[in-house]
């Protein structure tokens, strides 16, 4: 085969993989109906309640009553998907008015991406003791307005390292046998750590996007792009990235996560979850929606710096 027949071949490969969204995505749910287990879901397949009204036909809808923990049918259900080391998320989102979240400084938790250590570990991995769980969810003021604001956070509880005294501790110059959030690692620029003792300490970094928010009584559009850091000469990087959009806006856009050391140099994220939970309780009766999910491995196209070649002339 000559260079110009090996060249049309690699290029006729490539364009599909910039530009065909389908080849990139993992698993997609509409919620249109609640057979859940014949598309793949596990775990809780009587998850939520299917409603009409969604952003296109029927969605989810995750309804608190007054002090419950749990949405009813709110029991976690789980999607397995192929091991990647980027992930894209799209999904639509709707709040009722009034909405006012936990009232607490953290939850409610809404969805979660759990590693493929996780995964491998226990098919029903626990959902706040992990090697690295990704949340993506929204926090509310706590009192008026109530104000919705986007945020992403991990947590690698698992991976916590105690032999070199409690933590909080740095051990970025000691050992990469550590937790990559705040109980070991110093948090990077833009987020904020948490770590207390729990089995044995809860180590989580969190960004909020503390001037953007949605609003109530209507339906908005979330992407979420996420990819790994590198290892490089047996230490892991900071230079993973998260990225949030809103409806089109980009309100998270961070480039120096670290999401894994050279102790998981390979780990990649395998499972998504749907698990709304209120730890506290909710403080209110109230509901929100979900519809049209996909899960995907590639950026979403406002992202994509790539582009097909130009002037290229093929006899």
């Amino acid at each position: 085969m000559n260079m110009k027949k090996i060249l049309l071949a690699n290029l006729l490969f490539a364009i599909p993989l910039l530009f065909s969204p389908s080849l990139s995505s993992a698993f997609s749910e509409s919620f249109e109906n609640t057979s859940y287990a014949s598309r793949g879901w596990y775990d809780n397949t009587n998850h939520g309640t299917i409603v009409s009204g969604g952003q296109s036909g029927n969605c989810l809808q995750w309804a608190w009553t007054s002090g419950a923990s749990t949405a009813t049918n709110g029991g976690s259900m789980r999607m397995k998907f192929a091991p990647t080391d980027s992930l894209y998320l799209s999904y639509y989102v709707k709040f009722q008015a009034g909405w006012r979240g936990s009232q607490k400084a953290y939850h409610p938790h809404m969805f979660y991406i759990l590693s493929d250590l996780d995964d491998s570990a226990n098919a029903y991995s626990p959902l706040a003791n992990n090697y690295l769980q990704t949340y993506v969810e929204f926090l509310s003021d706590i009192g008026s307005p109530y104000t919705i604001r986007p945020q992403l956070a991990i947590q690698d509880e698992k991976r916590v390292n105690t032999s070199n005294g409690a933590p909080p501790n740095n051990l970025t110059a000691v050992t990469e046998n550590r937790s990559v959030a705040y109980c070991n690692t110093p948090v990077s620029a833009g987020a904020t750590g948490t770590c207390y003792a729990d089995n044995p300490y809860y180590s989580a970094n969190t960004w909020k996007a503390s001037t953007a928010s949605v609003s109530a009584n209507a339906w908005h559009h979330v992407e979420v792009y996420l990819k790994m850091n590198s290892i490089i000469g047996g230490k892991g990087q900071s230079n993973g990235i998260m990225q949030e959009w809103i409806d089109g806006v980009q309100v998270i856009n961070q480039s120096n996560v670290l999401y894994r050391t050279n102790q998981d140099a390979t780990k990649k994220w395998a499972q998504f979850v749907l698990a709304p939970y209120i730890g506290d309780g909710s403080p209110i009766t109230q509901s929100m929606w979900i519809d049209e999910l996909t899960v995907g491995t590639l950026p979403p196209s406002n992202t994509t710096t790539l582009s097909a070649p130009t002037g290229l002339t093929v006899k």
